[in-house]
């Protein structure tokens, strides 16, 4: 799972993570914006369970 966050200074949108590590059933993510600064947001990853879904391709009987 890969998130895009906003810069909290600059408002700067999109900003893919720096660094990633899972704890547990968290997603730590580290962001640095262009305007120099960082910050770490802590995800449960199972509430983003819905963007990692299959979508069911089999055609109904």
């Amino acid at each position: 799972m890969t998130l895009t966050d906003s810069c909290p200074r600059c408002c700067r949108r999109g900003i893919a993570p720096a660094a990633t590590r899972r704890d547990g059933q968290q997603t730590v993510d580290t962001y640095r914006c262009r305007c120099g600064h960082r910050w770490t947001t802590s995800r449960l990853t199972p509430a983003y369970r819905h963007l990692h879904a299959v979508p069911d391709t089999r055609k109904a009987a």
